[in-house]
This record gives structure tokens, sequence and C-alpha cells, in this order.
């Protein structure tokens, strides 16, 4: 059996008249190239990868093409940068006041070997300049 990439890509037109059709819960996001259902409480959507009609596949999504990628020498420079911050204190004096503070990150690891499931909370902060790679704006 084919893989999901293999298929032919739905040219029945099915998902595009179901987009176009303000009764359906089916969207078309051009930026993304994908559709969607919509949840009908408006908190979020489902994406749709083949098409319920002809079993073809969706367009393929332009996704990957919305998320900025670090070059690995970015990626090296940010771990040099902060590789002995070891500290709530070294991090401020090292990078200066975060643009977010008061965020939580909790871990929990699992049993293994004999010893109980662990779960420890660490004090997070939102950094968005330091790097032009490594950002949202």
């Amino acid at each position: 059996m084919p893989g999901p990439d293999e298929l032919a890509e739905c040219k029945c037109g099915h998902l595009s008249r179901l987009a176009e059709d303000s009764r359906e819960a089916v969207k078309f996001d051009g930026q993304l190239n994908e559709y969607h259902i919509l949840r009908k409480d408006g908190s979020g959507y489902s994406l749709i990868y083949f098409c319920p009609l002809c079993g073809g596949r969706a367009p393929k999504s332009k996704r990957d093409s919305a998320f900025h990628r670090l070059t690995g020498a970015e990626r090296h420079r940010l771990t040099e940068l902060t590789k002995n911050l070891r500290t709530v204190q070294d991090v401020i004096a090292a990078l200066g006041e975060p643009d977010v503070k008061g965020l939580r990150l909790t871990v929990t690891t699992s049993e293994t070997e004999g010893q109980p499931e662990t779960t420890q909370t660490y004090p997070a902060m939102t950094y968005s300049k330091l790097s032009d790679a490594a950002t949202d704006t």
C-alpha cells in the first residue's frame, strides 16, 4: 500500500466546494494551503489530510514555511550563551530582564527501576530578542 506522500492529490474539487459553502464546517487556509474542519465551539480545528469523496491527498501544507529554522551555528551560539546559567539571578545578570517572567515549566519523569515518578517545577522566562531566527516576530 502506498504511503500518504505517494498518493495522488485530490483533483475532484470536493474539498474546495466544501470550503466555499458557508453552511459547512470546512475552511481553506490559503496561507498554510490547508483544509480544516472547524470545531463547533470555535476552539480550533482538525486538519484534513485526505478528500472524503475520492480519497486523494489534500494539498501539500506550507506549515513548515511558517516557522523559522535555526541553523546549527545559531543553535550553537544560543547554547554557548546560556550553558553556564544556573539560577534566575545568573540569567538576568547575563541576559537582562526577560520579556515574560513568572512562567513555570513542570517536568515529570516516569517510574524507573524501582524509583518513583517525580515531578519538578522550574521557573521559566521568555526572551524574544536573543536571536533574529529564534523569534516569533
